[in-house]
């Protein structure tokens, strides 16, 4: 194999330019990496809050499911009267108690 000049020097000058670079590039890399993990941490929040979302959802679907399933019992036991219940008496059997909503530290602007 014969000595070829021309790649030795081209071999020397990157092997200074590597570190050059590399010391320019690094902040980039840098950034790059701290954007990542912000877009990263903003995904989870952003999941985080839908599924917090869905939850009351399907809470409030399970209430109503509730509600439903105990006016048919009620419609049933009159057997075809519609009566309201008694303001004493049915006014425990009425009343469902709704599920806690969790608080998360701030407050959301809801828009209708």
């Amino acid at each position: 194999m014969r000595f070829s000049p021309m790649s030795f020097l081209l071999g020397l000058v990157a092997a200074g330019a590597v570190p050059i670079v590399s010391r320019a590039f690094r902040p980039f890399a840098v950034e790059a990496a701290a954007l990542a993990l912000t877009v990263v941490d903003e995904g989870r929040r952003i999941v985080a809050e839908q599924m917090e979302n869905f939850e009351d959802v399907m809470a409030e679907a399970r209430v109503r499911r509730e509600e439903v399933a105990a006016a048919a019992e009620g419609e049933g036991e009159d057997e075809g009267e519609h009566s309201e219940p008694d303001a004493e008496a049915g006014s425990e059997a009425a009343v469902v108690a709704r599920p806690r909503r969790r608080n998360t530290g701030r407050v959301r602007s809801h828009v209708n």
